[in-house]
């Protein structure tokens, strides 16, 4: 039979020769429609646990929130535990200034017993150098009175300075009567010192011993206050 005997083709086989068709498999579109489904599914979980965390969220919000009552009591309590900081801190800061005082004032009399000792030799050598001999030579008393200077110098800058009593009026803090003697001059008023008296920094450290003089035309009197000071009228 010739080529132009046989039977034409249909359009499906025409079909089939232009494009060939591909081999499907199930398996692939099971795999495709299971991964679909679990995508599907990881979605539908992840909203309802979205869900399920917002309720309890909004509900511990709540749990967190004071009521009026428990503010107050709050309040009360900070206030309370900022007054005990205020007094904590004042009181240390008070300990602190006091600590430094104490330390500053152990430092400037940390040498007052030496230099209560050394007032002993410096008053005998005002008593040598007021008694020596006319005929002492020049250069040995101008010698032994610059060493009596330089004495003096070192311990002044200790902190040791003399008590002032060369026309005074009696001032019973820092002096002490040993002797009067009856006068024209102001009632009280200083007539001579008998021994040297010294202060160490704003502390006496010896009192003078002197002379006062007594007038008996003046009524003195010399209250002492309640600080220890002392003021006198005339009358």
């Amino acid at each position: 039979m010739s080529e132009q005997e046989k039977s034409p083709k249909t359009r499906f086989e025409e079909a089939e020769e232009e494009e060939p068709m591909i081999p499907v498999d199930l398996g692939d579109i099971e795999q495709y429609e299971t991964a679909e489904e679990a995508q599907r599914q990881s979605e539908t979980d992840a909203c309802a646990a979205s869900k399920s965390e917002g309720q309890p969220a909004d509900a511990a919000d709540g749990a967190l929130t004071p009521s009026a009552d428990e503010f107050a009591a709050l309040k009360t309590e900070r206030g309370r535990l900022y007054d005990a900081w205020l007094r904590t801190s004042a009181d240390f800061d008070n300990y602190r200034k006091r600590t430094d005082r104490e330390r500053e004032e152990f430092r400037q009399y940390a040498i007052e017993s030496l230099l209560f000792q050394m007032l002993p030799v410096l008053d005998n050598f005002e008593r040598a150098l007021g008694s020596l001999p006319p005929g002492m030579p020049r250069g040995f008393v101008e010698g032994v009175t610059l060493i009596y200077k330089q004495v003096q110098d070192v311990l002044a800058k200790q902190g040791l300075t003399p008590l002032a009593t060369d026309g005074q009026q009696f001032d019973p803090h820092v002096h002490e009567a040993v002797e009067t003697q009856a006068s024209d001059l102001p009632h009280h008023q200083i007539l001579g010192e008998v021994q040297k008296g010294y202060r160490l920094n704003n502390r006496v450290l010896r009192p003078a011993l002197v002379k006062v003089c007594v007038n008996p035309d003046e009524e003195v009197d010399i209250p002492v206050d309640d600080e220890g000071g002392s003021g006198g009228s005339a009358s």
